[in-house]
């Protein structure tokens, strides 16, 4: 147990030193398991690149075959961070799934996290 808790604990501090000083992301809203897509978000906006990435610090968990609804890529001057791909819509899947020192990691979408991307997808920006 104590081993899992470390572990996740590196991977919430990987996360934002990964992540610091993001000064885009491109978030792309897809058709449910399709490639269609429907909505694209820009922002360079500090707030909501630090809320996004903030919710990217959940609890670890296992990666659903649920399909995902969009992915989001954080950039810094312009060179691609990290792209990952979420599932905001099916109450049981939600989660975020990105690689970290190639190691692919899967951690769970608060209710915050998805009705925030709720929002932006229909075209509501807010942060």
């Amino acid at each position: 147990m104590v081993v899992l808790l470390c572990f996740s604990c590196g991977n919430k501090s990987a996360v934002t030193k990964k992540l610091s000083g993001c000064d885009s992301l491109v978030i792309t809203f897809n058709a449910h398991n399709s490639d269609s897509i429907m909505n694209i978000v820009n922002t360079t906006e500090k707030k909501a690149i630090r809320k996004l990435a903030n919710f990217l610090k959940g609890d670890n968990t296992m990666q659903y075959k649920c399909g995902y609804d969009g992915s989001m890529v954080f950039y810094k001057k312009e060179e691609k961070v990290m792209a990952v791909v979420f599932n905001y819509s099916e109450n049981g899947c939600r989660n975020f799934l990105y690689d970290m020192e190639n190691i692919l990691i899967s951690t769970r979408m608060s209710n915050e996290a998805a009705s925030f991307l709720g929002s932006l997808a229909t075209g509501r920006g807010w942060y």
